[in-house]
């Protein structure tokens, strides 16, 4: 896994510790902690770029202003409750929504990680990327009795696992 500068930022210094303790026995190193907008925005000074872990909550009317003020190379995981983060709709922002599991907290982390640049989702899908990833599914369901969210959530793992789009292990699994 390549290394990268790992800044976590939550308005609870117990949350902030936690994801630091989570992340740090699993082998990921943590840079630094933030307490205050200042320190997140100081990352940006001393680092080419990153990966901020931060709570929506935390300050929460200064997202759009971390955002806009951090150099292009950072990326953002925020986590909150589904309905905030939909408010969160920055290109650089990956979402995570509680209640999180820390197979879930990692797995982004490391995939976000693994990423040479900085996280872009596709957009839109097409119609036929979205055909091939619904064929997938089927078939997962059809060959190995899986419900529809379980060959959704599989197909999603494989994606993180190996940073390729959903539509690419979709191909894979039809080519099956």
């Amino acid at each position: 896994m390549s290394e990268q500068n790992l800044f976590i930022a939550f308005d609870n210094k117990n949350i902030s510790l936690s994801v630091a303790r989570i992340l740090i026995s699993n082998g990921i190193k943590v840079n630094k902690i933030a307490e205050r907008v200042s320190d997140i925005l100081d990352a940006d000074r001393y680092y080419n770029s990153g990966i901020i872990i931060m709570g929506y909550r935390f300050d929460n009317q200064y997202i759009n202003y971390i955002i806009d003020h951090l150099h292009s190379n950072f990326n953002i995981i925020c986590i909150g409750k589904r309905e905030q983060l939909e408010y969160c709709d920055d290109e650089r922002i990956f979402k995570l929504a509680v209640p999180l599991n820390k197979t879930d907290l990692i797995c982004s982390v490391e995939m976000m990680m693994t990423m040479e640049t900085a996280y872009r989702p596709s957009g839109n899908k097409s119609l036929s990327d979205e055909r091939l990833i619904q064929k997938a599914k089927h078939m997962l369901i059809d060959i190995y009795s899986m419900s529809e969210e379980q060959a959704h959530r599989y197909m999603q793992k494989k994606s993180m696992d190996t940073g390729r789009k959903l539509v690419d292990i979709a191909r894979i699994i039809l080519e099956l």
